[in-house]
């Protein structure tokens, strides 16, 4: 029988797996995310329908309409890459089981809902781009075939997604040849009660966005705000009783000693604004106010900053 896919997605990013599967002429519909209206979606279906290919709605609520839809069309196989909502058991069962989601991490590493942020800010050098059986439990079914990336020292979130979906045709054709050679070979995720501990990518909250001046080193700080811009708003400092949105730091070598850390160190048209923190310091490259975008030099001049105090006094 002919594998025709079932892709449910809800971004553009999905946009080069949709015309790799339709140059295979695998590709029978788009299961759509059910989601309030926002411009990526739009796009999604603008392209989708300039190019009369059939859209199915998912909804919360039941899937009886969906899976009807999806034997009418043919679908005898899923696909899921960026779809906000579970996989509930009917529409696995519909699929025979034969429905595999795309996954950024290696797996069981960086399950959840935001992996790339949280590797991000771990520091990860390479991403994997996994793909696994669906099952009941999120991230957790059997892993077919993945592909490695590197991720570049300047790559952002938002850099690293684009990258990611660059690769999931290269990813969907290992699959194919694989299956057509007999090579693929599925293998079980170790269970969790074998597992020592794992990073787990849950969603982000405001509080993990925050930098501490005091106690951060300066590669965390730089990693997250890498990880942090630009769909989060970048990282986030406290000044003046609110918060400052920081999208890009750069770590700045420094062995002063006896400074303590928080400290502007230096502030001029050349170097910018240089903070001191526990290993040496970190330039504030790019700040996000309520007034506007400014580097760090301009940023400090309109806010009344100044070489020698200490960031912490304005909190």
């Amino acid at each position: 029988m002919k594998s025709k896919y079932a892709l449910f997605s809800g971004s553009c990013l999905c946009l080069l797996a949709v015309q790799y599967l339709l140059q295979r002429e695998a590709l029978a519909c788009v299961v759509l995310v059910e989601a309030e209206a926002n411009p990526d979606l739009e796009q999604l279906k603008q392209f989708l329908n300039h190019h009369q290919i059939p859209m199915l709605q998912y909804r919360e609520d039941s899937d009886k309409h969906l899976i009807s839809e999806l034997d009418r069309l043919g679908a005898n196989r899923g696909l899921v890459y960026l779809f906000r909502h579970r996989i509930r058991s009917e529409v696995i069962r519909y699929f025979n089981n034969d429905i595999v989601n795309i996954h950024p991490s290696a797996l069981p590493e960086f399950r959840g809902p935001m992996p790339l942020f949280w590797q991000l800010k771990e520091g990860a050098e390479t991403v994997r781009l996994t793909l696994h059986k669906v099952i009941e439990e999120l991230d957790c079914g059997a892993i077919g075939a993945y592909i490695d990336l590197p991720i570049h020292p300047f790559d952002t979130s938002q850099c690293l997604h684009q990258k990611v979906a660059q690769m999931v045709p290269a990813l969907l054709d290992k699959l194919i040849q694989q299956e057509a050679t007999g090579t693929l070979n599925w293998h079980e995720q170790p269970q969790a009660e074998a597992l020592n501990k794992i990073h787990y990518a849950r969603h982000v909250k405001i509080e993990d966005l925050v930098i501490d001046f005091q106690r951060d080193t300066c590669t965390q700080i730089v990693n997250l705000t890498r990880a942090a811009n630009t769909e989060l708003g970048g990282a986030r400092f406290k000044f003046r009783n609110g918060l400052i949105q920081l999208m890009q730091a750069t770590k700045i070598d420094c062995d002063l000693m006896g400074v303590r850390p928080g400290t502007v160190i230096e502030l001029d048209r050349t170097n910018g604004l240089l903070v001191k923190v526990v290993d040496g310091a970190v330039r504030l490259d790019i700040v996000l106010t309520e007034q506007g975008i400014f580097d760090g030099y301009r940023f400090a001049m309109l806010f009344g900053l100044e070489a020698g105090m200490e960031m912490s006094n304005f909190s």
